[in-house]
């Protein structure tokens, strides 16, 4: 090979060195490029996306306050409103529950007396202090008050006990009737002097087991109502 054949093979070399430098630093530069351009564009839709998600809170808060200042002018009205129910509801309780009061008192005293009546109208033994006519007139007399006093008090106040009760309230009372009465009966027709001696004594017999059912069932159907009473009335145990 020739000097000159040498020269021009290190000249093709060279060349294509060159040739191939700058196609490779081409080609490196246009991937840098999109290497640059790919983080530039994340860079903008990371800035984008934080700036949609500010803009979406910053509108939530704004609707969000609007929303609270709007609920509270249609809200307010019917507070009130509720407030001024709830003030007449517990004035018209109360009122309703110190009248129950009232009347719980009257009608207990008028059944205690009623009881108390009867026992000692029923009861066959009693002390003789001036004239045993009359005392027994009067015993007749108590009785027959205490019966119509508890009864009419007692219809005129139903409403304000439930049905239930006023149930339970008329069988007890009805047991003070029906007993009064065939109590009383036996004993007008034993003055009268008319039966024969063995009517009189199932007459008396049939007395004598009124006074104790009186005396013996009654108490028990009492203190019922009694504990009816107390809870109407809220009475704390102690």
């Amino acid at each position: 090979m020739t000097l000159d054949n040498i020269i021009q093979v290190f000249i093709d070399v060279i060349i294509f060195f060159i040739i191939s430098y700058f196609i490779f630093y081409k080609s490196w530069l246009k991937s840098l490029g999109r290497e640059t351009a790919k983080l530039s564009t994340t860079e903008e839709i990371t800035k984008m996306s934080e700036n949609v998600k500010k803009d979406f809170n910053e509108k939530i808060e704004e609707y969000k306050s609007k929303l609270n200042e709007e609920l509270a002018l249609k809200i307010e009205p019917i507070k009130a409103e509720l407030t001024k129910n709830n003030i007449t509801h517990q004035i018209q309780f109360g009122f309703l529950h110190q009248e129950r009061a009232k009347i719980i008192l009257e009608l207990y005293k008028k059944l205690i007396e009623l009881h108390s009546a009867m026992i000692d109208w029923t009861n066959f033994i009693h002390p003789i202090i001036e004239d045993p006519v009359l005392e027994e007139q009067e015993r007749n007399k108590r009785a027959n008050f205490a019966l119509h006093d508890f009864k009419n008090f007692y219809l005129t106040n139903r409403l304000f006990f439930s049905e239930s009760f006023c149930k339970y309230i008329d069988d007890v009372f009805k047991v003070y009737w029906d007993k009064g009465w065939d109590f009383g009966y036996r004993q007008e027709r034993l003055k009268s002097g008319q039966l024969e001696k063995e009517f009189q004594l199932e007459y008396m017999k049939d007395m004598t087991e009124i006074s104790k059912e009186l005396r013996e069932n009654l108490p028990a159907k009492i203190s019922e109502i009694e504990t009816k009473f107390r809870q109407i009335l809220n009475v704390e145990i102690e």
